[in-house]
């Protein structure tokens, strides 16, 4: 009897541990992503007539979580307070954010999900660019907790201009319409869709081309906690297979516009001169010509080989403010006042390029150059940024 009663007890036993290995099994949580979304901003992200969330960015998250295997669970969440929800555990993922210098201190962010154009909003005929100048004592408005609300704040109101944020879209368009602001500086496809492609915008139109600082960010990516590599490198991931196998465009090409022709965009000189230290049209940056003249405006003592030094110095100063490099150098003018000083500009040039990237080039004599200078050079590059 006691044989048979250990028998029965261990096959109890076992089936109990089974019953309770499935019960295990069957309860285990569903792999989920928690999305924090504004769901007010179409095309982006919005709820139809039936209180469905519908567009791009929802889109997207659900063909990554596809990828993931993984449920998108969406939270809806006021964007001007999102990384502290973010941080306090609210959610995983703010979809979307545009990745800043400033916003990387508190959060990581996944690679770009598509580009961003930041341009700036007025009626008609009111002759406004998007720059502090032709802005003073205006009043532009912005999106609150958005990064074109930082850059204002930072870069055009202590110039005189009045920043008024809105926590609502709506809110900032009615303010528009009625003259309450006298521009806004905007994401050109959500002002597109909310205010110039309808009646009531008829009177407004863009003014000057988008703007690109590095407050103002260049794409749209999604935010996550510094603690969630995994989360991030698995996001990345997705993405680039969505985008090798064509689902990301399939997406992406009902919403984004075609790409428009490039505007020139102008980097300005010092104050009061005739012209632009560069101008970038497309990918190609055009330089102004530099001399040797040090940070008072003087020619550097010396002769020619300081002169020279001073200038490429100058050059690579100005590529790195237009957004290049000495390495993504594609061709040079070289203008000397003197062409016995020929081999003494090479020796010189040649050290501030990669031996197997070296642009082409052009060198002429002048009779005389600007300020007396030994020797002017100007360049075209490929804009890196």
């Amino acid at each position: 009897m006691k044989a048979v009663n250990m028998s029965l007890v261990k096959s109890f036993s076992l089936l109990s541990l089974l019953v309770m290995t499935a019960g295990c099994v069957s309860s285990a949580p569903e792999p989920q992503i928690r999305f924090g979304i504004e769901a007010i901003v179409p095309p982006f992200e919005s709820r139809d007539d039936k209180g469905e969330l519908v567009g791009l960015n929802i889109e997207l998250g659900h063909a990554l979580c596809a990828e993931l295997n993984t449920r998108c669970v969406w939270i809806d969440q006021d964007y001007a307070s999102n990384i502290h929800a973010l941080e306090a555990g609210r959610f995983d993922v703010i979809l979307p954010m545009t990745a800043t210098s400033a916003r990387k201190e508190r959060v990581d962010f996944t690679n770009d999900l598509y580009p961003l154009s930041s341009r700036l909003v007025a009626r008609k005929g009111a002759n406004l660019q998007a720059d502090a100048q032709s802005l003073k004592g205006k009043t532009v408005g912005v999106l609150a907790g958005t990064s074109r609300e930082a850059f204002a704040k930072a870069r055009w109101a202590p110039a005189g201009v009045t920043v008024r944020s809105f926590d609502f879209n709506q809110q900032l368009i009615e303010s528009l319409l009625a003259g309450g602001i006298d521009a806004t500086l905007q994401d050109s496809i959500e002002i597109t869709y909310a205010l110039l492609s309808q009646p009531q915008g008829q009177a407004f139109d863009f003014s000057g081309p988008a703007l690109e600082d590095p407050m103002l960010g260049s794409g749209v990516a999604m935010a996550l906690r510094k603690t969630d590599t995994q989360l991030r490198d698995n996001l990345n991931l997705a993405l680039e297979r969505l985008k090798q196998d064509g689902r990301y465009q399939a997406i992406t090409q009902r919403y984004l516009p075609a790409a428009a022709p490039d505007f020139p965009r102008y980097f300005p000189g010092g104050e009061g001169l005739p012209f632009a230290d560069a101008v970038q049209v497309g990918e190609m940056i055009h330089l102004s010509g530099v001399i040797g003249v040090s940070a008072g405006d003087e020619l550097v003592k010396g002769g020619f080989g300081p002169q020279m030094v001073q200038t490429m110095e100058n050059l690579s100063n100005a590529l790195q403010r237009s957004g290049s490099s000495l390495e993504n150098v594609a061709k040079c003018t070289v203008i000397l006042a003197d062409m016995k000083d020929f081999g003494a500009m090479n020796e010189v040039y040649k050290r501030y390029f990669p031996t197997d990237r070296l642009p082409a080039r052009t060198t002429f004599g002048a009779k005389k150059l600007v300020m007396n200078a030994r020797v002017e050079v100007e360049c075209m590059a490929v804009a890196t940024r």
